[in-house]
């Protein structure tokens, strides 16, 4: 949902959290669930830590809220992913305004290494976006294409785990009185078959 609604859009900005869930506060009756001991003492997290077991949706929760009224209109929030976006130039930069206006006033932080102004398409989740559409990222291609052959045991188990991980869809076909309804799990599952196939096949 978040890729098809970014596509289609002239103007696009994509901007990375510094940090991001280290920016958002532990509630005060969750600190003492975090503490930890030293030799200098006993110390507890007053901002998230990574690692906890819902720190991820915690963080999109926080974001979401802080952004709601933006949300699918000028903003996108993944995590800590946010991207701007708006038909024209001039629409683009009223629309980034806002943005920095609401961080300014939460006092979140970007990375700036790793946020791109103003562009025509980016990469998201996996998918290259633009006014055009969507693609997918050639360079997630190549590496399925450029994998190496498994040698070992332990790389040819590895490698059917995968397998049955991605075709599970395929073979819930084989159940008793399963309908053949092609969904796009079953499509994605086939596409992977067929680049697996395509490979196996070259080194051959």
């Amino acid at each position: 949902m978040l890729v098809d609604s970014t596509a289609g859009y002239s103007m696009l900005s994509f901007m990375d959290g510094f940090s991001g869930y280290n920016q958002i506060l532990m509630a005060l009756e969750d600190m003492e669930k975090t503490s930890f001991i030293t030799k200098w003492g006993t110390y507890c997290y007053r901002i998230i830590p990574f690692r906890l077991k819902n720190e991820r949706a915690t963080y999109q929760r926080a974001i979401t809220t802080l952004f709601h009224d933006m949300m699918h209109r000028d903003v996108e929030v993944y995590v800590d992913d946010m991207i701007v976006k708006s038909r024209d130039r001039a629409d683009h930069l009223a629309a980034l305004q806002r943005f920095f206006e609401r961080i300014r006033q939460f006092r979140l932080r970007l990375n700036p290494k790793k946020c791109i102004f103003g562009v025509t398409y980016g990469k998201l989740l996996g998918h290259i976006v633009s006014e055009g559409g969507i693609k997918v990222d050639s360079k997630k291609i190549r590496a399925i294409l450029d994998m190496p052959a498994p040698r070992t045991e332990r790389e040819i188990i590895s490698f059917l785990g995968r397998l049955i991980d991605i075709c599970e869809p395929i073979f819930r076909l084989l159940r008793k009185s399963q309908l053949t309804i092609w969904d796009d799990d079953l499509i994605h599952a086939h596409l992977v078959y067929q680049l697996i196939h395509v490979q196996l096949v070259l080194l051959h």
